[in-house]
């Protein structure tokens, strides 16, 4: 009886067949037991979100006996009825795998929405906002290139204002200018740099945007794009 645990526990059972097993829980704890684990499992996965109607149907018309009358079976039928639950187990299992997939790709989804452009873009304009945050505006010649904002908690992110791409040989680096006048790394930005986050404990007195070779360098050698004193 076992082996009809996770059938139950996705209400693939019909029939005698539900009312057989329903009664043997009533006096199995090692079945019950598993029910408990699958329910969680299953739960887990669908999020209170009820499964496709199609889904339970398939699964359900694979359990239903289409002829109920009594007959006589063959050893080739009853060993077919006996490998039943197998098959239907398997296909149970193609089922959950799906769910998985879809739910990893809900959560590659959620993800993005935390860590993407448009998220870092709406944390920086927050942060903009925070009493005592540093905003600075990196200009160029041509015009802004990008905006600098760091926070009292040393929260930074740099937004890039009209950036031209670089060749893949070639990066973005932004540098924070410390009182004693010490350009340090505040990050590697790549050649067609978006929204970025970055980390600042200690005094500013300014940044500065370079070109660099690709993979950044500890020591600019390259040249400004933007500087700004604070």
């Amino acid at each position: 009886m076992i082996d009809l645990v996770p059938l139950y526990a996705l209400v693939a059972l019909e029939g005698n067949e539900m009312r057989e097993f329903e009664a043997h829980l009533e006096t199995c704890q090692e079945c019950v037991a598993e029910l408990a684990v699958h329910r969680s499992v299953t739960a887990a996965l669908i999020a209170d979100q009820p499964a496709p109607g199609q889904v339970w149907d398939r699964i359900a018309a694979a359990v239903s006996d289409s002829d109920p009358s009594p007959r006589v079976s063959q050893l080739s039928e009853r060993r077919a009825t006996r490998d039943r639950p197998l098959r239907l187990i398997a296909s149970v299992a193609a089922v959950v795998a799906l769910l998985l997939g879809v739910l990893a790709v809900f959560q590659a989804l959620e993800i993005n929405d935390m860590t993407g452009p448009e998220a870092v873009l709406a944390a920086a304009e927050a942060a903009a906002g925070e009493p005592g945050a540093i905003v600075a505006n990196l200009d160029s010649p041509t015009g802004p290139v990008a905006r600098v904002v760091l926070t009292p908690d040393g929260e930074g992110f740099l937004v890039p204002v009209n950036l031209e791409s670089l060749p893949p040989d070639r990066t973005y680096q932004l540098w924070v200018i410390t009182p004693d006048e010490v350009a340090i790394s505040a990050g590697v930005l790549g050649n067609e740099p978006g929204p970025v986050r970055f980390t600042w404990n200690g005094d500013v007195a300014g940044f500065a945007l370079t070109r660099e070779v690709a993979g950044g360098v500890a020591s600019t050698a390259g040249d400004v794009v933007s500087a700004v004193e604070l």
